[in-house]
């Protein structure tokens, strides 16, 4: 049974997860500690930007969820804002000052300035920063209580503040161990394979080479696991690499025929001009370097040895080796939406986090996602698996926390860098994602979105309104992104 709304529900859980949740909460609450402001000789770094970038409502739930302390400075059209946070928080406004604020909320263009400092805490009614874009964006448009925020508005508008100070509701976070990828999860995988290959989206890997052993057995059974699929084929001539992901050109032996030679520069061609480019990896030994050199000008991305072995060791060594090259040049050729994002929001999250504290930040992100959906869920993509790292209001299992890759619903996700707002629930992708969430069902209204490290996925956040329509998610999209970036970046690390 569903957990409930953000704050009000429980995901369940033994005494670790209640004792990580309960870490979370204190960080969001303002616990001796967070913030870059309170490291002992940590160079207090002013941050600046454009608000094209990031919008001024967006900056302020940034803020609120990361709890800092300073000063932010707002600079636009419609006026100039100074505010004073102490963990996240600042002094609730009188009801003209609110109306201001609001209408400096609405510019699309201006500048921002943050300095993390120390600050004295807030005197009189306080509110959180998110509650304050709440409230003022609210000031000139119709309330709308299901989306979020601490604040009632027509109470704040008519000078009744005196209960304001009251903390935000905090999310039940519960954090999963983090475990390694130890189960390949073959039989789930080789299930949705015969029962609905629609729903999947492998990696395609295309080998053409004269001797097929090598590319048997357990190298393609690893490669399976990565949600790869392994096509051999034995001639290159007329080789269609549209909708293949990756070539492989295994030559032991010095091609026979002149032919072959100019079939296998036509494919190395046709692959590079490819949309996107095809990476194209030659395995062989180099006996003839004209020939070797006529390959590198025709496009070849990465030429390695093949294994002193068929098995043992050497290959294991080889397919591993092999498995980082293809990965490293497919991930070279995506062009995400994170990269077209700029910089400075990147910046500003990892001066906000402690230069890249992962379990601060997935407790963030988690709090962020929580204003607006009331249940979430953090996925760790890993190279066999995506593994549950983290959530709030779904019943987490410590029994059932990883789902194979290849699965096109998550998988859609981590290649384009777009988000997915809404989903087929009765899919098998689908069933599978809700059994690791702990829910018979997800409704169509869920929402995947991406967390980036650089312009590679590496994880994703799961949440939705429990069968409630979804509201408006770029904002939430574009600062899980960025916060998601510090939580991947550590959550990955073995």
């Amino acid at each position: 049974m569903a957990a409930g709304r953000a704050g009000r529900g429980s995901s369940g859980g033994g005494p670790p997860a209640r004792a990580a949740a309960g870490r979370a909460q204190q960080h969001h609450r303002g616990a001796a500690g967070s913030g870059p402001e309170r490291r002992a000789g940590l160079v207090k770094r002013i941050l600046s930007g454009s608000l094209a970038h990031l919008a001024p409502s967006s900056l302020l739930r940034l803020l609120s969820a990361t709890a800092p302390s300073g000063v932010l400075e707002i600079s636009c059209e419609a006026g100039d804002l100074r505010l004073e946070t102490t963990k996240g928080r600042v002094a609730a406004p009188g009801p003209d000052e609110l109306r201001r604020i609001g209408r400096i909320l609405r510019a699309s263009s201006g500048s921002f300035r943050f300095e993390p400092r120390d600050a004295r805490p807030v005197a009189g009614d306080a509110l959180t920063l998110a509650a304050l874009a709440d409230a003022a964006e609210a000031t000139e448009k119709v309330w709308e209580s299901g989306i979020g925020g601490d604040v009632d508005v027509d109470r704040l508008l008519a000078g009744e503040v005196t209960e304001l100070s009251r903390p935000a509701p905090v999310a039940d976070i519960h954090v999963l161990p983090a475990q390694p990828s130890g189960n390949p999860l073959d039989e789930l995988l080789t299930e949705l394979q015969a029962t609905a290959p629609g729903e999947l989206l492998l990696t395609e890997v295309v080998v053409i080479t004269k001797d097929p052993r090598l590319w048997r057995g357990s190298l393609a059974s690893g490669w399976r696991r990565r949600g790869w699929e392994l096509e051999i084929r034995g001639e290159s001539r007329d080789s269609n690499v549209d909708g293949v992901d990756a070539v492989v050109l295994h030559q032991e032996e010095a091609l026979e025929r002149i032919e072959e030679e100019l079939e296998w520069i036509r494919l190395v061609r046709h692959a590079g001009e490819a949309m996107p480019p095809v990476p194209v990896v030659w395995v062989g030994r180099v006996r003839d370097r004209a020939w070797v050199h006529r390959l590198i000008e025709a496009g070849v991305s990465f030429l390695m040895p093949p294994p002193e072995n068929r098995s043992g060791p050497a290959l294991d060594r080889f397919a591993a080796d092999l498995a980082v090259v293809l990965d490293r040049e497919m991930r070279t050729r995506q062009t995400l939406a994170s990269a077209r994002r700029p910089r400075t929001v990147y910046e500003l999250v990892d001066t906000l986090l402690e230069k890249g504290d992962p379990e601060q930040a997935i407790g963030s992100l988690l709090q962020l996602a929580s204003s607006q959906l009331w249940r979430g869920a953090v996925l760790m993509v890993e190279e066999t698996a995506i593994r549950c790292r983290a959530g709030y209001g779904y019943p987490l299992s410590r029994g059932s926390t990883a789902l194979p890759r290849g699965i096109a619903l998550l998988e859609g996700a981590v290649r384009s860098g777009e988000a997915i707002i809404g989903i087929d629930p009765d899919a098998g992708g689908a069933a599978q994602l809700a059994r690791v969430l702990g829910v018979n069902r997800l409704p169509a209204a869920t929402a995947v979105i991406p967390l980036a490290a650089g312009v590679t996925v590496r994880g994703l956040l799961v949440a939705d309104r429990e069968g409630a329509p979804l509201p408006e998610l770029t904002e939430m999209t574009l600062l899980a992104c960025c916060l998601g970036g510090v939580v991947v970046s550590g959550g990955n690390r073995g």
